[in-house]
C-alpha cells in the first residue's frame, strides 16, 4: 500500500495552517532574540528557579537556548505530523498546529522569567 500524502504546497497555502505556522515562527523567533539581547554576556547563568530553593541549576550561558530550539522542534513536529494527517482529518491538522502556537507562548513566558532571573 502506498502512503499518498496531501501536497505540501497546498497544506502550507490553506489559509488557517499559514497563519497558525506562521504566528508560531515569529513567537518562536521573538523568544531567540529576546534571549540574545537581553541576556548579560556572561560565562554562567542562572539556568532554573525553584520556588522552595530559589536557583538551583547555574549552567553555561549558551545552554539557555535550549528553551527556543525545543520550541522550534515542538513547531516541526507538529507542522510535519499535520502534513501527514490532513489528508484524512483536517481539523485535527489545525489542531495540532494550534498547540504548536501554546507552546511558542509559553517558551515566552519562559525566556522572560530566564531574563528577570539573571538581570
Amino acid at each position: 500500500m502506498k502512503l499518498r500524502l496531501y501536497p505540501l504546497k497546498l497544506y502550507f497555502f490553506s489559509i488557517p495552517i499559514m497563519l497558525m505556522v506562521s504566528l508560531s515562527l515569529l513567537l518562536n523567533l521573538f523568544s531567540w532574540f529576546w534571549l540574545k539581547s537581553q541576556l548579560p554576556n556572561t560565562s554562567e547563568l542562572f539556568l532554573h528557579y525553584n520556588v522552595l530553593f530559589g536557583v538551583n541549576y547555574i549552567g553555561e550561558s549558551w545552554k539557555v537556548f535550549f528553551v527556543p530550539l525545543v520550541g522550534l522542534i515542538i513547531l516541526s513536529a507538529n507542522f510535519f505530523m499535520g502534513w501527514l494527517l490532513y489528508k484524512k482529518d483536517k481539523f485535527m491538522a489545525q489542531v495540532l498546529n494550534f498547540v504548536s502556537i501554546l507552546c511558542q507562548i509559553f517558551i515566552i513566558f519562559v525566556a522572560f522569567i530566564l531574563v528577570f532571573l539573571n538581570a
